[in-house]
């Protein structure tokens, strides 16, 4: 892991490590160059986007007990991925803010770095509390970014792709397990076995990635929406139990059936990972809401990979409800490969909390923090998300 010194100013941006962002976007690894031959990103959108959360130490039953936080140095830390399959963050537009108790810390400006090392070349903005003693803190991470929607053109092509003899290194995170998807368990080795009947490698990845999608839809009966809304519905974080627990039980909510697919893949040796973001509402979907639902909301679906192709895009949680137990593999399926909504989700990680040595307040919504040295004396979060249409974005 490397760190990178991030400057900001109060209320304005926090810029940081412009030339090796560059770098970054220009050398674009398998896990973050746009797709190739078949597969195709288009109609490009722009927003700019803040992540807030505000973090309170919740009140005990008996508040003689009652502690509070006592901070020294202790980093919260937001995923960023600069450079997507179908997505991209202006490193010049990277801000941060951060206030203890209610006041501005404006000492953010030399403390505030961006770590690099991580899955899929994802980059953790890193904001130090270097010291606090109280109830409440609130903090907010924003940037302009540009996503795509995406395209599958040529079936044929993409399911006449064979099994490579290895695969890139880049990818090779999508082989392995993590945090609410351990596709080590046995449970998706026999599960695998059971879909391919012990014959995996007789048939394209692109056609073996659909067959057994198509078994994870059927077996996952989804529940809920996936999301936790606290009094006046403010958003708490993510409802969910992982892949394990949701494949061991047939039972999940719609991130878990995510992973369940996420897991099957890679114990299936193909590449593959999930991808939690916020999407923007259609003005339909706006009036078909009211009151706080009609707002962004964290939404999460999957990709995996294949050789001269790329990561596809595929929603399970859409797919459902769309007769997939009897469809064609050779035949185009919806919201597989083709997502026409996908301009309208800004991805914001590749992991439910950051792949490092950080905690969630009760529920995992893609950030997370170090409470040290007094730890997390039980804690609720509000996030909030702000999302405004800048219109389309360039090619």
């Amino acid at each position: 892991m490397s760190q990178t010194t991030l400057v900001s100013v109060p209320s304005v941006a926090m810029y940081g490590a412009l030339t090796l962002i560059a770098a970054t976007v220009l050398l674009a690894p398998p896990s973050g160059r746009p797709p190739m031959g078949p597969l195709e990103r288009y109609e490009p959108r722009i927003y700019d986007f803040t992540f807030e959360v505000t973090i309170t130490s919740i009140a005990p039953y008996d508040l003689s007990q009652q502690r509070g936080y006592t901070l020294v140095d202790a980093p919260i830390v937001m995923p960023v991925i600069f450079q997507g399959t179908y997505s991209t963050v202006s490193a010049e537009s990277l801000r941060a803010r951060l206030w203890l108790g209610g006041r501005e810390d404006l000492g953010l400006a030399g403390r505030g770095r961006l770590d690099t090392g991580f899955p899929f070349h994802t980059q953790l903005a890193v904001l130090p509390v270097e010291r606090f003693t109280g109830m409440s803190l609130r903090w907010q991470v924003g940037y302009r970014v540009q996503v795509w929607s995406s395209r599958m053109t040529n079936e044929a092509a993409a399911a006449a792709v064979p099994w490579p003899r290895e695969w890139p290194d880049e990818v090779r995170d999508g082989l392995l397990p993590q945090l609410y998807i351990e596709s080590d368990d046995p449970i998706f080795a026999q599960q695998v076995e059971r879909v391919s009947n012990g014959q995996l490698h007789l048939v394209p990845p692109y056609l073996a990635a659909k067959d057994l999608i198509r078994y994870c839809v059927n077996e996952i009966r989804v529940t809920g929406n996936g999301v936790n809304r606290g009094n006046l519905g403010v958003l708490r974080g993510l409802k969910m139990v992982g892949a394990r627990r949701a494949a061991s039980a047939g039972i999940g909510g719609p991130h878990d059936l995510v992973c369940v697919c996420v897991a099957m893949l890679r114990a299936a040796g193909i590449p593959a990972r999930v991808v939690i973001g916020v999407e923007t509402l259609s003005r339909q979907d706006r009036m078909k809401r009211a009151g706080p639902r009609n707002s962004p909301d964290l939404v999460s679906w999957a990709e995996f990979y294949i050789p001269d192709v790329g990561w596809i895009p595929f929603d399970p949680v859409a797919m459902r409800g769309k007769g997939i137990r009897n469809l064609d593999v050779h035949r185009p399926w919806a919201e597989f490969g083709t997502m026409k909504g996908l301009n309208r989700r800004i991805p914001l990680a590749y992991h439910f909390i950051p792949p490092t040595t950080v905690e969630s307040p009760q529920n995992p919504s893609v950030w997370g923090w170090d409470p040290r040295p007094g730890g997390d004396p039980s804690s609720e979060q509000i996030i909030k998300f702000t999302v405004v249409s800048k219109g389309r974005g360039k090619e």
